[in-house]
């Protein structure tokens, strides 16, 4: 079975040591509604310094991992020519649906997500641009070998029931 992006990061269990090396996300802070980059791949950093987001995202929050997806995009410059699959990082509002996926805790450095009864850690390191998330060499067999591309929406947010 194939899970998406966010079904894999909401596996995440992070902790670094690793100083920011931006100021665009240089917190190590996880609050907001976070996106992938929609033209990264897994282990290549996106090309456009994130200024396309995938459809599909997270948030961290109150002890829970939550899913979320934008609904009513008409975004046609998708990877793969797939209308709606994302939309611009500087859009000034969105509405999305949310799903809640699972138990998080989130440390001053770290973050775990308990899924399938296995926790994975994850590292993760800032630039400018985005946030890059990638597995622990001690992996659930769940996770891949995939690098996250990341970024903080900052625009006004809806939620549809």
């Amino acid at each position: 079975m194939k899970l998406s992006a966010p079904a894999m990061i909401m596996t995440l269990a992070a902790s670094t040591g690793l100083p920011p090396l931006g100021t665009a996300v240089a917190d190590t802070g996880w609050g907001g509604t976070w996106f992938t980059c929609e033209f990264a791949r897994s282990q290549t950093p996106p090309d456009d310094e994130c200024a396309m987001f995938d459809d599909e995202g997270f948030r961290f929050s109150d002890g829970r991992f939550t899913y979320v997806r934008i609904t009513e995009s008409g975004e046609t410059a998708c990877r793969g020519e797939k209308v709606g699959q994302c939309f611009r990082r500087d859009r000034p509002a969105i509405t999305i649906t949310t799903s809640d996926r699972g138990k998080l805790d989130l440390g001053p450095e770290r973050i775990r997500v308990k899924y399938l009864f296995c926790t994975q850690v994850f590292h993760f390191r800032d630039t400018e641009h985005y946030r890059e998330i990638w597995p622990d060499e001690d992996r659930c067999f769940w996770a891949r070998k995939r690098h996250f591309y990341i970024a903080r929406y900052e625009g006004g947010i809806t939620e549809s029931p």
